[in-house]
């Protein structure tokens, strides 16, 4: 079934409705309050092992093709790499996705049909993650073809790889760039089961422990941190497809009327998806 892509200038969360009202309900500073959750908690719990493991073999092909002898790839510890990329702080994600109104994604991350997609502002991402108020972010596109990754990881290794030491499960380095490079290969790199989802992440690594919360989901306490935006970001809402479309596009609009968003002529949207649960 043919389903609406983003455009360009537009990233969507799925999410449940009572998400949406906690997402557009703003703070004292006027500010939206988006979660990030830490990335241990996501749908694929083996990508982030998946990605140093990939890492180590693009060293070892950098090895062979460049005729090195004394390989570091063999002192390539994955427990020692994937613990000291947390040093660059722990990482938590904000996960989008280019699909605008998707069933799939309805079915996953869309209470099941009974949520929302909300669209973001993607340009006012980019700049949120490049501003210097904000540490450690960047706005990253997923990467699934495995092939591709390998390719990239080798011209990576042969910039750095000068400057990087594996001694008895240790690692030395003449800058801190890689803590930050294993984290945001990390964050990127997805299997190809996921590859619809079309996804991009906006990623930090958080360092001060006082800017991370909690909370209970099904029996387990997951870590999550706060991002603070501008209500602009939000430039539109669709409605899923098994709600009583109507009724809620209504209660949406009102909500937004009382807390003032100034939003455009149909802002809210209904989803096209011929979806309904028996």
């Amino acid at each position: 079934m043919k389903t609406e892509s983003s455009k360009n200038n537009l990233l969507y969360h799925y999410t449940s409705m009572s998400t949406l009202l906690k997402i557009l309900d703003v703070n004292e500073s006027g500010k939206l309050c988006v979660w990030a959750t830490h990335a241990k908690y996501f749908n694929d719990p083996y990508e982030y092992n998946l990605a140093i493991s990939l890492m180590k073999r693009s060293m070892y092909r950098y090895e062979t093709e460049n005729l090195i002898q004394e390989r570091k790839s063999k002192n390539f510890n994955m427990k020692t790499i994937s613990s000291f990329g947390y040093i660059a702080g722990y990482p938590f994600i904000l996960s989008l996705s280019e699909n605008a109104d998707d069933l799939a994604m309805w079915r996953t991350y869309g209470a099941d049909g009974r949520g929302v997609a909300i669209g973001f502002d993607k340009k006012m991402l980019e700049d949120y993650s490049d501003s210097k108020e904000v540490e450690n972010t960047r706005l990253i596109r997923c990467e699934y073809r495995e092939n591709d990754v390998l390719k990239g990881l080798i011209k990576y290794w042969s910039v750095v790889y000068d400057s990087i030491n594996f001694n008895e499960g240790r690692t030395t380095l003449s800058s801190f760039r890689l803590l930050f490079d294993i984290s945001n290969f990390g964050f990127s790199f997805k299997k190809s089961d996921y590859k619809n989802e079309k996804e991009w992440r906006l990623c930090k690594n958080e360092i001060n422990s006082d800017k991370i919360y909690f909370i209970e989901r099904g029996g387990v306490i997951i870590p999550y941190i706060r991002h603070q935006f501008p209500r602009e970001l939000v430039k539109k809402i669709i409605v899923g497809p098994c709600v009583n479309k109507e009724m809620t596009k209504e209660s949406i609009e009102n909500f937004l009327k009382i807390r003032k968003y100034v939003a455009e002529k149909n802002f809210v949207h209904l989803s096209r998806v011929p979806y309904r649960q028996i």
